[in-house]
């Protein structure tokens, strides 16, 4: 099996909300680093949003090919939207998505798509800037995004950028019967039980994990690569267009998992990104990082102000 050209690929890319707005500027800079097509996938997008997508694709027809609306009346989970696509469009030997949160600054997609050789039929990418590792941390429950690997090294991948053989994901899909959807509740007793045998059962799992270890349970190889050319923020769009709102201390509106805990970093370092964002396209200043901030975080937010200061002024005007 030969490495696809980047030319050959389509990247669907999920919008949630009301997230195209600001988010299509890092979908530019993603367009401006590869030879690859787009296809929007609007999911529990308002009409105006899908119509605001639609005249941004025609105005660059020869790279977004299409504007899918997957779920108009409700926002669905992320593996879902995709699954959706996965059902009803063919792009050929390849099925590719990306998260709309991921800044390209050089050529992303041929250093990934060279991977896609012997025996390999699963690519992903994308690191969070907050996060410091992407392993399921010891006794936890699931498989959530930000875990890419077991603690003994398993690739459960990334479902922020990912490249796969189209055949032998819909060979595993078929003979598992699940989807790039699939969430640990609904597989049956024959999937639940392999992955018992291969020691990577757990309660939940987040976008394509199950799909990308039974892959494994079939005989193929998923490589997971993270590269400096992309800096992916991480919960920007959960951030912009959350399900559910609390208000927070200063008065803002903000997504109720800000007060969940978890993942240092996260809610900081996706926050100050929104906020960077709406400013500076709306001819505002940037925000300063907060008083108090520790200082690793400090740093991360430091770095996307930069990102996002440097994607407004290359990208925002087009």
């Amino acid at each position: 099996m030969s490495a696809p050209a980047e030319r050959d690929l389509v990247f669907n890319v999920v919008w949630t909300g009301t997230v195209f707005t600001y988010l299509r500027h890092f979908v530019a800079s993603q367009l401006a680093h590869c030879a690859s097509r787009y296809r929007f996938v609007a999911n529990g997008c308002p009409p105006e949003q899908v119509e605001l997508m639609r005249r941004w694709a025609e105005a660059r027809s020869d790279r977004v090919i299409e504007v899918l609306d997957v779920s108009p009346d409700e926002m669905v989970a992320h593996g879902v939207a995709l699954e959706r696509v996965r059902r009803q469009r063919d792009d050929g030997d390849h099925f590719c998505f990306i998260d709309p949160d991921i800044k390209a600054n050089g050529p992303f997609v041929a250093p990934l798509a060279a991977l896609l050789v012997d025996g390999c039929v699963a690519v992903t990418s994308g690191k969070e800037v907050w996060s410091d590792d992407n392993l399921v941390p010891v006794d936890h429950l699931g498989v959530a995004g930000e875990h890419f690997f077991g603690r003994d090294g398993f690739v459960f991948g990334s479902p922020h950028l990912a490249l796969y053989d189209r055949r032998a994901l819909d060979d595993t899909c078929a003979r598992w019967g699940v989807s790039l959807g699939s969430a640990g509740p609904d597989l049956d007793d024959a999937a639940r039980s392999r992955l018992e045998e291969m020691g990577q059962s757990y309660l939940v799992y987040d976008t394509g994990k199950i799909v990308n270890a039974l892959l494994q349970a079939d005989g193929h190889c998923v490589v997971h690569r993270d590269l400096p050319e992309i800096v992916h923020i991480g919960g920007l769009s959960h951030y912009l267009a959350p399900t559910s709102y609390v208000e927070g201390a200063d008065g803002e509106l903000e997504p109720d998992w800000a007060h969940w805990g978890g993942v240092p970093g996260r809610y900081e370092v996706a926050g100050f990104t929104a906020r960077a964002l709406r400013n500076l396209c709306d001819g505002r200043p940037a925000p300063t990082v907060p008083d108090g901030t520790p200082p690793a975080i400090a740093a991360q937010i430091e770095r996307v102000g930069r990102e996002v200061a440097d994607l407004v002024a290359r990208y925002a005007s087009t």
